[in-house]
Parts: C-alpha cells; sequence; structure tokens
C-alpha cells in the first residue's frame, strides 16, 4: 500500500482560501439575482439579505487574508503591521453590515 501524503500548512490555508472565494461568489450571485427581482417587484430582501451580505463580505475576507499576508511579509514589517490592520478594519466593518463613510 501506498503512504498517504501529508497535507501542509500551506495547502490547507489555499483550500480554506478557495472554499471561501467560491462561496462567498455564489452568495454573492445570489444575492444580486435576489436583489434585482425583489427591485423589479418593489420589495426588498430585508434582515436575511444582510446576514447573507455580511456572510459573503466575510468570506471574501477570509479568502484573500492568506495570500494578502504572504504578499505582506514580503514586504517586510511595516507592510505587515499595515496589512494586519486594514483586515481588521474590513472585518469589523464587514460584521457590521457595510457602514458607509460618514463623508
Amino acid at each position: 500500500m501506498g503512504k498517504k501524503k501529508q497535507r501542509t500548512e500551506g495547502a490547507a490555508k489555499r483550500d480554506l482560501a478557495k472554499f471561501c472565494a467560491f462561496w462567498a461568489v455564489v452568495i454573492s450571485a445570489i444575492l444580486f439575482l435576489l436583489q434585482m427581482i425583489f427591485n423589479l417587484v418593489g420589495g426588498n430582501l430585508g434582515t436575511v439579505g444582510n446576514v447573507m451580505g455580511i456572510i459573503a463580505a466575510v468570506m471574501l475576507g477570509i479568502a484573500i487574508v492568506f495570500p494578502a499576508y504572504s504578499y505582506a511579509c514580503s514586504k517586510g514589517k511595516t507592510w505587515r503591521i499595515i496589512c494586519i490592520i486594514i483586515f481588521i478594519v474590513y472585518f469589523v466593518l464587514a460584521i457590521l453590515g457595510g457602514v458607509s463613510p460618514l463623508f
């Protein structure tokens, strides 16, 4: 019998990123379609649409965190810190539901 190939941490991160990217696109496409249909009939998605939007935004964020952080690490410590701060801001705003800027 052949040996099972061990899965590396990098492969696990790539698999998670692929999973989250796929489902973020699926959820976003469904939201766009439902929003278009509801706009044609004069309705809105309400709380369900907001929750699905938050889930899609968080999953998209997870999908981009690993490659973006890897890129930032190659640029140095300052960029790594900036990257972490931006990720924190992104996820906080995504969970709050797309807070619009105050200007």
